[in-house]
């Protein structure tokens, strides 16, 4: 084989390859612009504005800082820190069938301060803790909601991860781990026949700048609150709204960069093997 017929054929591959990686890019820069234009369209509310009796959307915007709810301050148990949220979780996780799926089991779990507030200048707005799916650890989530992500789920979250052990030998718990058995809270043996078992403790602080673009709904206490919507988009990021939206903002214009010169670059590979082909074809 020789060198023009190598040059030819990876100049070939990579215009073709170019050509089929234009339309992805293209698309996902569109779905930026569709996110872009869809959090500018949810400007945000005063707080205060979220209350029941009142005539409430179908998507509720608020920007604020993380506050208690109506549990007030919450401790979390295993790193004693204060917060307005807590989730702290021990699972245990075991290969199983083939090609290896894994099977989940929860030992042992304890939850507070849902929902939480976000409160601004005119008061305080009642958010749930399922608009955090995304960022929390929750096994108890399907497939579906555990890759159901909220627009701009780059930015950052409010949620943070104050304990997170692994421990893969029942010979030897972790700290976190030997520290639940010698409450009582999980059996001696819970690591025995399993590939691991996680303590997993995450927060949400007081204080914490939140932008949210959820559904509106009465919870059964009679407050009004944000919570995940069923279907459809929804918001939940640690910046300011004109934050996201400019960020949002260049990364459709980056897709569309990345687009029109995958494009280009494909068809002036293309162009390339044909011109050469046609010469030596002569």
């Amino acid at each position: 084989m020789g060198f023009l017929t190598v040059v030819v054929a990876v100049a070939g591959f990579f215009g073709y390859a170019m050509l089929v990686l234009t339309p992805v890019l293209l698309a996902l820069a569109v779905s930026e612009g569709r996110q872009h234009r869809w959090v500018r369209r949810h400007a945000v509310a005063p707080c205060a504005a979220l209350r029941p009796g009142t005539g409430l959307p179908r998507r509720f915007a608020v920007y604020g800082r993380t506050v208690p709810g109506p549990d007030g301050t919450v401790v979390a148990p295993l790193s004693g820190t204060e917060a307005v949220w807590f989730r702290t979780i021990v699972y245990s996780t075991v290969s199983v069938g083939d090609p290896g799926l894994t099977q989940t089991e929860i030992l042992w779990e304890r939850s507070a301060g849902d929902p939480f507030g976000v409160a601004d200048r005119t008061g305080t707005a009642a958010v749930t803790a399922k608009l955090l799916q995304a960022s929390v650890t929750d096994p108890h989530l399907s497939l579906w909601a555990s890759t159901r992500l909220p627009v701009a789920h780059a930015a950052p979250t409010p949620v943070l991860t104050v304990v997170s052990e692994e421990t893969t030998s029942h010979r030897r718990n972790g700290r976190w781990l030997q520290h639940l058995v010698d409450r009582g809270a999980v059996p001696a043996d819970a690591a025995r026949r399993v590939d691991a078992v996680w303590v997993v403790e995450q927060i949400v602080p007081a204080g914490v700048e939140l932008h949210v673009i959820g559904q509106p709904v009465v919870l059964a206490n009679g407050l009004a609150a944000l919570t995940l919507p069923r279907t459809g988009r929804y918001l939940a990021v640690s910046q300011e709204p004109a934050e996201t939206v400019r960020k949002l903002a260049g990364d459709r214009t980056y897709g569309m960069g990345c687009a029109l010169w995958a494009a280009v670059a494909g068809v002036a590979c293309l162009a390339v093997v044909w011109v050469v082909s046609s010469a030596v074809g002569r």
